[in-house]
């Protein structure tokens, strides 16, 4: 029945006024095509039913976005480097602070050591500690 619908239809309109109908449906879209179920997965149908103008529009669009997106994730790569070499300087002025530290606190060291190995070589008496039987007894006491 469909068929002879269809035919009917070609022999009213004609060659010339079929063919404007299929590239008017190709351009533009047959939107009642898209109620039939899995028809889009058919490549070629799948043109008309969204139809050529509103594809390339869609493509366009989505190239637009791609190129959005890229100049996008280029300028959070940008500033993320940034923020990396900032913090980067940052912590070499704190390592060099630290080794500047570190050489004085050796320094301050090797003076002390020194100092205290002076003081122990001019040490000539006694030490002043002499344990008593008394002494003694109270420790074991304890």
């Amino acid at each position: 029945m469909m068929p002879a619908v269809i035919l009917w239809i070609l022999r009213q309109l004609g060659i010339t006024g079929s063919i404007v109908l299929l590239l008017l449906g190709f351009y533009e879209g047959v939107p009642g095509l898209r109620d039939i179920p899995f028809v889009d997965r058919v490549p070629f149908v799948r043109e008309f039913i969204v139809g050529r103008v509103k594809l390339e529009a869609a493509k366009a669009a989505a190239s637009a976005t791609e190129g959005l997106v890229a100049r996008s994730e280029l300028k959070t790569a940008k500033a993320r480097a940034a923020a990396l070499e900032e913090q980067i300087r940052i912590n070499r002025r704190m390592a060099e602070a630290a080794l500047q530290e570190a050489e004085r606190s050796r320094r301050d060291a090797e003076t002390a050591t020194k100092e205290l190995e002076a003081r122990i070589a001019e040490d000539t008496s006694d030490d002043g500690c002499t344990w008593s039987d008394r002494d003694l007894e109270w420790l074991r006491a304890r």
